[in-house]
């Protein structure tokens, strides 16, 4: 039927619009869609961050400069992308060291997935994105580290759970009982009582008037004048939050103990309420419960102590996000989101998604990838950071000996102290979680799932284990061993299967006491490359010990890992501190790092420790 517009006369028929000015539309639209195509096809095809799967062209993109800065948000969909049957999972050290090209894998897809500075949840989130990811996940090679799992150790920035399969932590969630285990506390620091330090530092000019004596104190100027001029600071509302608006605001708590407030409401009377700052108060329509149930992951936040509830965690970081149910739904979307959890994981993928696509970042990468071809590659496309340009990076600061002594004499002792507290524990007083909660729910997936998993104890220079004795861990390294043991068999015997293999290359040995270059001495090492990350040739002798593989190139020495069961525990770490305390005895580095790591100080307060 053809249409006529109102206002043609009956009898009269319409015309069509001319040809020229339809191909002057198609080629308006086109010349509007060219640029953001060209956009599009050049990130997709340069593919600077693995994400797309773009193929590795010689002179284009095999080189991948900017991913490094990328790796902990690239890295989950690269995995959701490949669907690896096999994968490593750990820090930054297992990103160095462990191949997944090496011969004794299972067969098919392996990725290296370790995740620079992951702590103990932040591997066991690797582990179930790559299970829910995986096709299936047949196996996976897990390198632990001590300091992941000190709860005063930080999940990294740029780590969000919300790139990870939805379930994973909705599922460990589940499993803390957080509603049992964790109570959000909303803790005041308040009585209600006269504050007389408080009322003059909001009032200066009473303060000024009780320097001239025309008032005896700040109580009695408020009794007499202050309380009908409505002054405030006269006490601390019942319902304000102190320790809350402290941690949301670390400016502020340096500005009250620097002295420049009294204390947090201070400041928020004298500057806070202005800037719009939250945290203090909680609104009236606030529902916690919504807003966990829309957001799992925070709960594991609160567990973990970083945040005493939902509200302070979307105070401090769930606005920025974007995170919904702070409020009641705008619209029918936000009611879709709140009912249906996995909608908005696939929400948060497609926006960021589209901005890998659109961002001016991006295509600052791809054109950087372009241009910098000829530049050693730092990691390849299985996840494994390869280090071609390391060795230049260690000459220049004086080689590998050099920077073990400049970092294990002056400190900081990371990533084994962390900064504020410079403490080690396993949980806390304000957590609802242990650092073996993730390790010991990762088992139970791995044997419900079917998934043979291999798990080490990271090899360590003797000189560091020296160094965690010399700052008084040396207890706690033991306990973690034995906790490791622990749970591994106790996780089997509930499954009725066998414990997995537990490996411990930590021990001193012919490995791990590699000897250190002199001052003035730039050779590599042939173990690691300096205090923290082991190298590949390492790597590969863990690898040929758990998968069982046996290589005429190579041979395992005898004294590099030692298989861990709770028959063996207590010798093996008898005979691994006799062999240490030798090592120390020879070795003068050893006796200085002792004498300075010990050392209370700003880079130590393990002796403050009341948290276990």
């Amino acid at each position: 039927m053809t249409f006529i517009p109102h206002d043609v006369p009956l009898g009269i028929k319409a015309s069509a619009p001319p040809a020229g000015y339809r191909r002057f539309v198609v080629a308006i639209f086109v010349f509007l869609l060219m640029p953001p195509a060209a956009f599009a096809a050049l990130t997709i095809a340069v593919d600077p961050y693995f994400v797309w799967g773009a193929p590795s062209w010689p002179g284009v993109n095999v080189v991948r400069p900017t991913y490094e800065p990328q790796v902990v948000m690239a890295k989950p969909y690269q995995v959701a992308r490949l669907r690896p049957s096999a994968v490593a999972l750990g820090s930054s050290r297992v990103e160095v060291g462990i191949d997944p090209r090496h011969k004794g894998w299972a067969p098919g897809t392996v990725f290296n997935f370790a995740l620079p500075s992951s702590n103990s949840y932040a591997v066991m989130l690797a582990f179930l994105h790559a299970q829910k990811h995986g096709a299936p996940l047949k196996q996976a090679v897990v390198g632990l580290d001590f300091f992941a799992f000190n709860i005063n150790f930080p999940l990294a920035s740029t780590l969000t759970e919300q790139r990870f399969h939805e379930s994973t932590a909705r599922e460990f969630a589940q499993y803390l009982a957080l509603r049992n285990r964790v109570k959000p506390k909303v803790a005041s620091d308040s009585t209600g009582d006269w504050n007389e330090a408080l009322y003059l530092a909001v009032n200066a000019d009473v303060t000024a008037a009780v320097i001239r004596k025309d008032f005896k104190s700040g109580r009695e100027h408020f009794e007499l004048a202050g309380r009908t001029e409505r002054r405030k600071g006269a006490t601390v509302p019942a319902d304000w939050d102190e320790t809350g608006y402290l941690q949301v605001h670390p400016d502020v708590a340096a500005a009250v103990k620097d002295g420049s407030f009294i204390s947090g409401y201070h400041h928020w009377l004298a500057a806070g309420q202005a800037e719009k700052r939250l945290g203090g108060f909680r609104p009236a329509d606030w529902d916690e419960e919504r807003y966990l149930a829309a957001n799992p992951f925070v709960r594991i936040r609160i567990a973990r102590g970083e945040y005493r509830d939902g509200y302070l965690h979307y105070v401090a970081t769930g606005r920025k996000q974007g995170l919904i149910g702070a409020g009641h739904p705008a619209d029918m979307l936000d009611r879709l989101i709140l009912r249906f959890a996995s909608l908005g994981q696939a929400i948060f993928h497609a926006k960021e998604r589209f901005s890998l696509v659109f961002s001016t970042t991006t295509l600052r990468d791809a054109i950087s990838t372009l241009r910098r071809q000829a530049e050693p590659a730092d990691f390849n496309s299985e996840g494994m950071r390869v280090w071609h340009g390391q060795e230049a990076v260690l000459d220049r600061i004086g080689g590998p000996g050099a920077a073990m002594r400049t970092r294990l004499l002056n400190g900081p002792w990371n990533p084994m102290l962390v900064p504020p507290a410079r403490q080690y524990c396993f949980t806390k007083t304000e957590a609802g979680m242990t650092t073996f909660d993730p390790f010991r729910f990762m088992i139970q997936k791995a044997h419900a799932e079917g998934t043979d998993l291999r798990l080490f104890i990271t090899p360590l220079h003797a000189v560091v284990r020296t160094t965690i004795n010399a700052l008084g861990l040396g207890e706690r390294y033991a306990f973690w061993v034995r906790e490791l043991v622990r749970i591994n068999e106790e996780e089997a015997s509930k499954a009725g299967r066998q414990p997995f293999p537990l490996w411990d290359f930590s021990a001193p040995g012919s490995v791990t006491a590699e000897r250190i270059p002199e001052p003035g001495d730039r050779s590599p090492m042939r173990w690691f490359w300096e205090w923290s990350h082991y190298r590949k040739e390492t790597g590969d002798l863990i690898l040929d010990r758990l998968l069982e593989h046996g290589d005429p190139a190579r041979v395992v020495p005898a004294d590099f890992g030692v298989r861990l069961t709770t028959a063996n525990i207590e010798a093996h770490l008898a005979n691994g501190a006799i062999d240490l305390s030798r090592w120390a005895a020879r070795s003068d580095l050893a006796s200085n790092i002792a004498r300075e790591a010990g050392k209370p100080g700003k880079f130590n307060r393990q002796a403050e420790a009341t948290c276990w």
